[in-house]
C-alpha cells in the first residue's frame, strides 16, 4: 500500500509549490516538479506517476495540450490528466476537450476541487477500460490509496458490495464482484461465484477438496464449473 505519486507540470514556481504543499497535506505524494515540456517528459517517464496535473499554457504557448495528446498516444504509459488553467477561454478549454482529460481545474482552486479532481480522475481512468500497469486504488477515509496488485490476495462478496484483501488490510469497494474483475490483471482469476483469487498468491490446489490455499493460509472453495478454467490458468502439469 502505498501514496498516490502526482506529477505537477506548472511555469509559475510559487503556484507549483502551492500546489505540491496543498496535494501532500491531503495524502498525495508528488513525483516532481517541470516547469516546461522537455522536463516533463523526462520526469513523466523517469518517475512514473499516477496521475499528471499539467498547466494548458506553459509559456506562451498551449504546452499542456501538446504534452498530453503525446502521453495519450502512448497506450503503454497512459495515464489520467488533469488540465490546470487560468484561462476561461471557450477555444482554449474545447481544445483541451478533444484531448479527453480526466478533469477540469481552473486557478486559482481550492484544496476540496483538488481533492474532487484527483479522485474523479482516477474513477475515470477504471470507468473507460484502462488498468494502471502496476497497481489499482482503494477508497480510505477521504483519500485513495495505491494497492500493488501482486499484494492482493483474493476479493469475496460482501452483498452488494465486494471485500478486497491485502496482506495487511481489507477494503470494502462499491462494486460487484464481477465489475471488480474487470479491473484487475489477468492473474487474478473468479474461482468461485463469491471469489476471486491472485494466482500469484496461490500456493496449491486441492483438487479432491475443490480448494486452493493461498500463502498466507487462506483456503478459498473452487466451484465445480469453475474448476477447469482455474486449471488452465494454473498451467498444471498432470
Amino acid at each position: 500500500m502505498g501514496k498516490i505519486r502526482i506529477l505537477i507540470i506548472e511555469d509559475d514556481a510559487d503556484l507549483a509549490e502551492d500546489l505540491k504543499y496543498s496535494l501532500e497535506e491531503i495524502g498525495y505524494e508528488v513525483a516532481g516538479i517541470a516547469p516546461d515540456l522537455k522536463e516533463a517528459y523526462g520526469l513523466f517517464y523517469t518517475q512514473k506517476p499516477d496521475i499528471i496535473i499539467v498547466d494548458i499554457t506553459l509559456g506562451d504557448e498551449a504546452g499542456g495540450i501538446e504534452f498530453a495528446k503525446n502521453i495519450s498516444l502512448n497506450l503503454e504509459h497512459k495515464k489520467p490528466f488533469i488540465f490546470l488553467t487560468g484561462s476561461d477561454d471557450k477555444a482554449t478549454f474545447n481544445a483541451a476537450k478533444k484531448t479527453l482529460p480526466a478533469g477540469y481545474l481552473l486557478k486559482p482552486f481550492n484544496i476540496l476541487e483538488l481533492q474532487y479532481a484527483i479522485e474523479l480522475a482516477i474513477d475515470q481512468f477504471h470507468s473507460a477500460g484502462e488498468v494502471f500497469p502496476d497497481c489499482i486504488f482503494m477508497k480510505k477515509g477521504n483519500n485513495f490509496v495505491k494497492v500493488a496488485y501482486t499484494d492482493i490476495q483474493y476479493a469475496s462478496v460482501e452483498g452488494k458490495y465486494s471485500e478486497v484483501y491485502v496482506k495487511d488490510h481489507k477494503y470494502l469497494v462499491q462494486c460487484s464482484l464481477k465489475e471488480l474483475g474487470t479491473k484487475l490483471p489477468n492473474s487474478f482469476v473468479r474461482v468461485h461465484n463469491n471469489y476471486i483469487v491472485n494466482l500469484h498468491q496461490v500456493q496449491k490446489f486441492n483438487h479432491q477438496d475443490s480448494q486452493v490455499f493461498l500463502k498466507n493460509d487462506t483456503f478459498i472453495p473452487v466451484s465445480k464449473r469453475m474448476k477447469t478454467d482455474l486449471l488452465e490458468r494454473m498451467n498444471v502439469l498432470k
